[in-house]
């Protein structure tokens, strides 16, 4: 087989040349005890972060002594393992300067195109050359068991310099549009917090379409409008085509081939695991359900969209003081029952329901352009390469 791209510009012809990734590279092991750079980490979503926005400042200890000072352009790959990337992750530093951890392994490039090779290996398709080098699972620190001389052993396909900032160029304008559509998202979502803010602490009414006021809101605890029961099922009773959705302990929506809730409106909450607190879910109609999931039903002159929206972003903030570790561990249904809710009439219920939901429509659909654009890349990285 060819040893060239499925997909490429029609102007670059001929085979890429494979080699090792070491031909390309020089290792640093560059320390600086008096640098005064930021202490960063690599994350496998987003790259090179400050060490304190994951772990306290503390952490690095006397370590920190040990630690690499790299300099703009140069490598880092940290042989970590995560969901997001199974074999870790190498990304090229764009900043002047940052001191990372020492266990990572770190180079610069002595020929080719920076930003063509950050893509390079990033591609998941490098996992099985990966794979070849790493000798068993991650190590007790969590690192896997590969060296920066193996790590350099893995065999790659480049292309002549003029196709590889070809491909530089045009990878970095879909991460352009990527960069543009997320910062889109994300003034949508925070244009939506701030507008629930207003709304239920009644800085900002409604007026009813008459332009009178409405009157004023009543609190109640949730028990006083609302059933709280729990599913039955484990995730394991999921199946591929259900006809009916299963909600389970994450934001992942299975299906399920049976239902056992039948409800106009009902909202869940997830009981315990790593959604606690966090993942929501507003369903009308059939359903099924695992058995450390709440469902709140059978609203009494509230709506249940009004309660999810206010549930939806309140709940979290109850819970959270309840726990005495760093994260909500689980929800006790009085955490629920007994949790009070502003509750005005339900016309204006109506009008702030309506309102949010247009938002959220605004939201999904941006979403949406965000993900596909990532598909996008996806397919692109998988093809524009060899």
């Amino acid at each position: 087989m060819s040893n060239i791209p499925k997909l490429r510009f029609p102007e670059f012809k001929g085979e890429w040349e494979k080699s090792e990734l070491g031909k390309f590279t020089q290792e640093i092991t560059r320390v600086n005890p008096n640098s005064d750079a930021p202490i960063m980490m690599i994350s496998a979503a987003s790259g090179f972060i400050l060490q304190s926005n994951k772990y306290s400042k503390e952490m690095t200890g006397q370590s920190l002594k040990k630690y690499i000072e790299l300099h703009s352009g140069e490598f880092a790959y940290n042989h970590g393992a995560s969901k997001l990337k199974k074999y870790g992750a190498c990304f090229c530093l764009d900043l002047d300067k940052a001191r990372i951890p020492f266990v990572y392994h770190c180079f610069s490039l002595t020929e080719g195109n920076k930003k063509f090779f950050s893509y390079l290996l990033n591609r998941t398709q490098l996992d099985s050359e990966l794979a070849r080098y790493i000798s068993s699972s991650a190590r007790m620190d969590g690192l896997l068991n590969i060296s920066y001389a193996d790590y350099m052993k893995i065999n790659i396909s480049v292309p002549a310099l003029a196709e590889q900032q070809k491909i530089a160029d045009f990878l970095s304008n879909v991460d352009s549009i990527i960069t543009a559509e997320t910062k889109i998202l994300n003034t949508l979502q925070k244009k939506k917090k701030a507008l629930m803010q207003k709304l239920f602490t009644q800085q900002l009414r409604f007026k009813s379409d008459d332009g009178t006021n409405f009157p004023a809101w009543e609190e109640k605890k949730v028990i006083d409008f609302a059933k709280v029961d729990t599913g039955a099922n484990n995730t394991q009773d999921k199946v591929e085509d259900g006809p009916y959705p299963f909600y389970v302990r994450s934001p992942i929506i299975y299906r399920s081939n049976k239902y056992i809730f039948d409800f106009p409106e009902a909202v869940l909450t997830v009981g315990d695991g790593v959604g606690t607190g966090k993942v929501f879910h507003y369903v009308q109609g059939k359903f099924d359900c695992h058995q450390r999931v709440y469902v709140i039903h059978d609203f009494e002159n509230v709506l249940g969209k009004y309660f999810y929206f206010y549930f939806s972003e309140k709940f979290y903030a109850r819970v959270k003081p309840m726990s005495a570790k760093n994260s909500v561990d689980s929800v006790r249904r009085e955490m629920i029952t007994n949790m009070k809710i502003p509750i005005p009439c339900k016309a204006e219920q109506q009008k702030i329901a309506n309102c949010l939901s247009s938002l959220d429509s605004l939201i999904q659909t941006q979403q949406k352009v965000v993900t596909t654009w990532q598909q996008r890349k996806k397919a692109l990285l998988q093809q524009m390469f060899v």
